[in-house]
């Protein structure tokens, strides 16, 4: 087969990956590294598109001439302005900054939460984009008055590697700016609500081959040849679903599962119906123009954030330990409810993830957990809780049934989770592959550059190599 490389980007970490979708190594991996500045939270982009670049070089100097494109996946709704010059207004803002605080309310009462999702068929979410946009409009204007490009950040990465401006469609679709009916920005509700359509470029498909290496990078490698870079899944859920090791024609529901839980389907059209906007349903683009229907849902970030103050107070954490701990204490009933909001934010002097768990548990009625393994108990039971529940609703909404659970990315190695997601849905968990984002960013790369002949024989060839692990509900 041939030699790709996929840059994935996650909220805690990324990585560089060599190979194809029969084998692949990582070469290089790093922080994904944001920064708190007064009382402002950033990405520290020009970090990462250094270790990006650091990764490439690694890849290129153990592949050279083998290596023919590169795509790059990351997570959702973030982005970057750019002038007239094409060069940043600011620094990439976080998500999980706190200056959209309140935008949902406004603009729902201001627009109607009927109409808005109508435009878009994205859920309320604080971090997504138009109330990213919106709040910037309010507190710093003359920065939207100067921009000339919106680029998520996958987008701005293509575009750092080739000089190519393109903002590509499943990231786009993430936005609450995007009509996923038409498929294109939603020019009109951008306007209507106070933001300039025009600096948000035509939409182009995953799979669509950007540009090469632009020279300067192109010459620091000592390349002879062109490295072509192919606008993939872009935002990394589209990619991991790519992925998901399902038959042709099989309807399947999966769960994506890392910092955030994405539970969903692939349907042919948006959902647009009150039930859906009700239940917190979302309708994205998968890599293969079909609509992801799917639902948030608070993932392993709070295990993460409890672990790392747990770590920065100077205790050493072993996951091997500490999961023999969660099964040693699973006689503990508590769980959270992981759809409150209270968890959105990251650890703080005055308020750190372990309390707010323990909070949780006693708001529904249980004594606050005690040690370490409890906590992770009240944690995956709620997450199993939060995927039986969600699967019902998906179940009543689309009017289909599901008897197995695809459980997919780095989440699905936590076989806890998944013996008690299997319990808790009394659904057939399938639990793999891990590498389900990176596989579905080569696999789009393979496709473009017709190393294989179609999305779905790349599918195919996954299910084939790819392991997977079985959960039977009891």
């Amino acid at each position: 087969m041939s030699t790709h490389i996929a840059i994935d980007l996650g909220a805690s970490n990324g990585r560089v990956i060599v190979g194809d979708i029969g084998s692949f190594e990582v070469v290089h991996r790093f922080i994904t590294r944001n920064i708190r500045i007064l009382d402002t939270t950033y990405w520290d982009l020009l970090y990462i598109y250094g270790e990006i670049r650091q990764g490439i070089k690694k890849a290129v100097d153990l592949y050279g001439s083998e290596i023919i494109s590169i795509g790059v996946d990351t997570w959702g709704v973030d982005h970057l302005l750019l002038d007239e010059h094409k060069a940043p207004l600011t620094f990439a803002y976080h998500y999980r900054d706190g200056r959209t605080d309140g935008k949902i309310e406004e603009l729902s009462e201001q627009y109607g939460e009927k109409h808005i999702y109508h435009e878009t068929g994205i859920a309320f979410q604080p971090f997504n984009t138009l109330y990213q946009l919106v709040a910037l409009n309010e507190q710093r204007p003359e920065l939207l008055q100067s921009a000339k490009y919106y680029l998520s950040i996958p987008d701005v990465i293509t575009y750092w590697l080739t000089g190519v401006i393109s903002n590509e469609t499943t990231h786009a679709s993430t936005t609450q700016l995007f009509d996923p009916k038409k498929m294109v920005w939603n020019r009109d509700f951008i306007q209507e609500v106070g933001l300039n359509p025009e600096i948000f470029s035509p939409v182009i498909p995953s799979g669509t081959v950007v540009g090469p290496l632009e020279r300067v990078i192109k010459a620091e490698l000592g390349l002879e040849h062109d490295i072509q870079v192919v606008a993939v899944g872009t935002h990394d859920t589209a990619s991991a679903v790519a992925a998901v090791p399902a038959k042709e024609g099989e309807d399947f529901l999966y769960i994506s599962s890392g910092t955030w839980s994405l539970l969903g389907v692939e349907a042919d059209t948006p959902i647009l119906t009150d039930r859906a906007r009700e239940a917190g349903f979302t309708n994205e683009v998968g890599v293969n123009g079909r609509i992801r229907f799917l639902k948030n849902i608070m993932g392993m970030w709070i295990q993460q954030e409890c672990v790392r103050h747990w770590e920065r107070r100077g205790e050493t954490i072993d996951y091997a330990d500490l999961d023999q701990d969660t099964l040693n204490q699973a006689g503990y009933d508590g769980y959270i409810d992981v759809m409150d909001e209270m968890f959105l934010k990251p650890n703080s002097p005055d308020s750190l993830m372990e309390e707010r768990v323990k909070k949780s548990c006693e708001n529904l009625g249980f004594r606050a957990p005690n040690t370490h393994g409890e906590v992770m108990v009240a944690i995956y039971r709620g997450l199993a809780k939060a995927y039986h529940s969600s699967l019902k609703e998906i179940e009543e909404i689309t009017g289909q049934s599901f008897r197995r659970i695809h459980i997919i990315g780095g989440g699905c190695k936590n076989e806890i989770l998944d013996t008690w997601t299997a319990q808790e849905t009394g659904r057939e968990v399938v639990a793999g592959p891990v590498e389900a984002t990176a596989l579905g960013n080569l696999l789009v790369q393979m496709s473009a550059m017709k190393a294989i002949p179609s999305l779905q024989s790349g599918r195919e060839i996954i299910t084939s190599k790819q392991k997977v692990k079985v959960f039977t509900p009891c």
